[in-house]
C-alpha cells in the first residue's frame, strides 16, 4: 500500500506544479498545513478521497489524471526500491569484506 500512496502523492505533485501552483499555495487552499499536504505527495501520509476531489477541482483535471498507467508505475516503483535494496545489500557485504581485511592486518601487525 505504501507504493500505492507514493505513487498517487508524486501524480498530484506533477500535476500541481504543471499547473504553476506552489506547495504552499495548494495547502491554502485545501485548508491544510503545508508539511501535510508535503506529506501527501511524499507518500508518508494517504490522501483521503475527500482532499482528492479538492485536488481535482483545485487542479482542473480529472480524476484519472490521478491514475492513468498507475498499476504500470507502482510495479516499477516497487523494481526501483529492490534494485536499490540490492545494491545496499552488496555495497554493505563489501564494507564487511573491508572491514574483515582490516582486522586480518591488524592481527598480523602490518
Amino acid at each position: 500500500m505504501e507504493n500505492e500512496f507514493k505513487v498517487l502523492g508524486r501524480r498530484v505533485k506533477t500535476l500541481r506544479i504543471n499547473k504553476g501552483i506552489t506547495q504552499t499555495k495548494m495547502a491554502e487552499l485545501l485548508g491544510l498545513s503545508q508539511t501535510n499536504l508535503s506529506n501527501m505527495e511524499s507518500g508518508r501520509t494517504a490522501i483521503t478521497t475527500q482532499n482528492l476531489f479538492k485536488m481535482q477541482g483545485i487542479l482542473n483535471c480529472k480524476m484519472a489524471d490521478f491514475f492513468v498507467d498507475f498499476d504500470n508505475e507502482i510495479v516499477q516503483t516497487t523494481q526501483d526500491e529492490e534494485e536499490i535494496a540490492s545494491k545496499q545489500a552488496i555495497e554493505l557485504e563489501e564494507a564487511v569484506q573491508i572491514l574483515k581485511l582490516l582486522k586480518a592486518v591488524e592481527i598480523k601487525g602490518l
